[in-house]
């Protein structure tokens, strides 16, 4: 009876805020993140757990980490999140269809070539949806999504969530990134099935690479090739901003690996070459997909939006992303 009535004290706000608290491990950064002062969230989470009776996080320096009550509070508040959230939507719906809130995330690198297009494209569609948006990496956008704060992520696949579930966008393709200059003097092909000219990345042995690190994706399927290829290309320089190693790679500082992405829609002063690899098309790549909360309701307008961004990603029908 004591665990129901300590149940019944809590309210979607306590959820809220206590889920916030431990996906920040910072009150302050919690604080910004719901747009309230810090020392009204302090006040807040002392009076929550003198409520209570019990702590929900210890005070690690400025880490605020959750006590085996806390995770409690934050797992089994999840899903009620996440269906006040459905309900809100779904009643918003019936109301019509055509107002409305859409709460999307995206990774930085990605948002700089989708959301200018897609958001333009969609409000023509559905002028009265407000959309918000967040930019993070993406385990903080799939946190979110499992906190009921998003509806929506668009990410590179990489590992699957459980409770997420995927649709995909494309399937994109890791290409080679060269200067003009070390183009001209690449052996290279026309293939069936590949995009640009393709190259044997043996022929590129010698040449140094610009690499992200070992922790990035990016990096591991660079490495993947490699090992196929029984090459150890030199290093030229390790950075994890995939536009700054592009534009690198364009000055003739390296070669780089990365996602074909980024061959499109580009506005640098100074534009690399772009070369097809492996021995299939698709051979190194990553699905880029639209994650939500699996049971989270989705509504006309997210469906749509979800929809409208497989139809902008069909590169060959869209002449406003040319290739390079």
């Amino acid at each position: 009876m004591e665990h129901n009535t300590l149940a019944m004290q809590l309210d979607f706000r306590d959820i809220e805020y206590v889920s916030m608290i431990a996906q920040e491990h910072s009150i302050s950064r919690a604080a910004a993140r719901l747009h309230i002062t810090q020392p009204a969230l302090s006040i807040y989470l002392k009076n929550l757990e003198t409520r209570l009776g019990i702590p929900l996080f210890n005070r690690l320096g400025k880490q605020m980490l959750p006590t085996y009550a806390g995770s409690c509070v934050v797992e089994q508040g999840r899903g009620l999140l996440l269906g006040r959230s459905g309900l809100s939507q779904q009643l918003q719906d019936i109301k019509n269809h055509e107002n409305g809130l859409i709460r999307l995330g995206i990774t930085p690198t990605r948002g700089i070539y989708f959301l200018p297009m897609m958001l333009h494209n969609f409000r023509q569609r559905f002028p009265q949806i407000e959309v918000q948006c967040t930019e993070a990496d993406a385990q903080q956008l799939e946190e979110m999504l499992l906190s009921g704060t998003l509806d929506v992520a668009f990410i590179n696949l990489v590992s699957h969530n459980d409770k997420l579930a995927y649709q995909q966008i494309i399937q994109d393709a890791v290409v080679l990134f060269v200067s003009q200059q070390l183009y001209e003097h690449l052996p290279r092909e026309q293939r069936s099935g590949f995009a640009h000219p393709w190259v044997d990345l043996r022929e590129l042995a010698s040449e140094p690479f610009i690499r992200n690190y070992p922790e990035q994706h990016t990096e591991q399927i660079a490495q993947q090739a490699f090992r196929d290829y029984g090459i150890e290309p030199p290093t030229a320089i390790r950075i994890s901003n995939h536009l700054t190693a592009l534009n690198l790679a364009a000055y003739g500082y390296g070669a780089y690996l990365s996602l074909e992405y980024l061959a499109y829609n580009l506005m640098l002063r100074v534009k690399p070459a772009v070369l097809s690899i492996g021995e299939t098309p698709g051979e190194y790549g990553m699905k880029f997909v639209a994650a939500t909360a699996k049971g989270a309701y989705q509504g006309t307008a997210l469906k749509g939006f979800i929809d409208m961004a497989r139809q902008m990603y069909t590169y060959e029908f869209l002449p406003a992303f040319p290739p390079l």
